[in-house]
């Protein structure tokens, strides 16, 4: 049996949970911390680094973002930097 990947969860406020379990289940993903941030790009990206750190997460998930949103703001690109740590 191959154990699940960790997870950090980046929320906004008022995010349905339900997204978050099906992207959980489809990706076979356990949620090890979910943060509810409504922080500009920068911070929340920031943000999403240490938890990843603190936690000892593989993945970050983030609901909300958009592949254009994700492609139009460098600052996501910490987050994907943090596959090869």
């Amino acid at each position: 049996m191959i154990a699940q990947r960790r997870t950090v969860v980046l929320c906004r406020p008022g995010s349905d949970s339900r997204d978050v379990d099906r992207l959980s289940h489809v990706h076979d993903l356990r949620v090890v911390y979910t943060v509810y941030t409504d922080a500009r790009p920068e911070l929340a990206a920031r943000v999403a680094v240490q938890h990843v750190l603190d936690h000892a997460a593989e993945v970050v998930m983030i609901p909300h973002l958009t592949d254009q949103e994700f492609q139009e703001n460098r600052a996501w690109q910490a987050v994907t930097w943090s596959r090869t740590w």
